[in-house]
């Protein structure tokens, strides 16, 4: 259940569940950037917030 923030290269902090549970979306936050993502199933991410100066392009 590892992340590796998009913008920075940090690893991200797993904020939901347990490792006991298989969880469909994951949600994840890089205390670095301040960026929130949530990760799907299949491997895809989504960037659910960040800061103004982080947009990725």
């Amino acid at each position: 259940m590892t992340m590796n923030c998009p913008a920075c290269g940090t690893m991200m902090v797993w904020l939901n569940g347990s490792i006991v549970h298989d969880q469909q979306i994951n949600y994840y936050e890089c205390r670095n950037c301040k960026i929130k993502l949530n990760t799907l199933s299949d491997g895809s991410y989504e960037i659910t917030q960040q800061d103004k100066d982080q947009i990725l392009e």
